[in-house]
């Protein structure tokens, strides 16, 4: 990557600290994979490049995302009326959305998980990684 778009990434830098904390004096190697963005064809081969080394029990993977960036900083607007077309508070309509997604990636389902990002563009942050990690399970 350039140097402008390495100096603004800033995911294991806010990673590393609690990696840390979590595994205290334990000792243990570090390997950091950056994920861009990647097609779903991408991210399945990906996946299936990694899946030997998340089968080994010796190894741990840490994929992290904090889900929908909503609002004018984002140019991202979503919003969808609850059940019964009730209104709802635009931070409900959010977490619905994330909640989705969520269902997605607990269900292993990489296709819906990919056709619910085409029909919503949320912008989920990690969605590449979280994309190669399923096709990875």
């Amino acid at each position: 990557m350039n140097k402008n778009i390495d100096e603004a990434e800033h995911s294991l830098e806010m990673h590393i600290p609690y990696i840390k904390k979590v595994f205290n004096d334990y000792q243990f190697k570090l390997v950091p994979i950056m994920v861009g963005n990647l097609s779903p064809k991408a991210e399945q081969e990906y996946g299936q490049k990694l899946a030997p080394y998340l089968a080994d029990d010796e190894n741990l993977f840490i994929i992290s995302s904090d889900f929908c960036h909503w609002g004018s900083n984002f140019d991202y607007y979503y919003y969808k009326n609850g059940a019964n077309n009730e209104k709802v508070e635009i931070w409900k309509s959010v977490e619905n959305l994330d909640k989705l997604g969520m269902n997605y990636i607990e269900s292993h389902d990489f296709q819906g998980f990919t056709k619910y990002l085409d029909e919503t563009d949320n912008t989920i942050c990690g969605r590449h990684p979280i994309g190669v990690f399923m096709n990875a399970l």
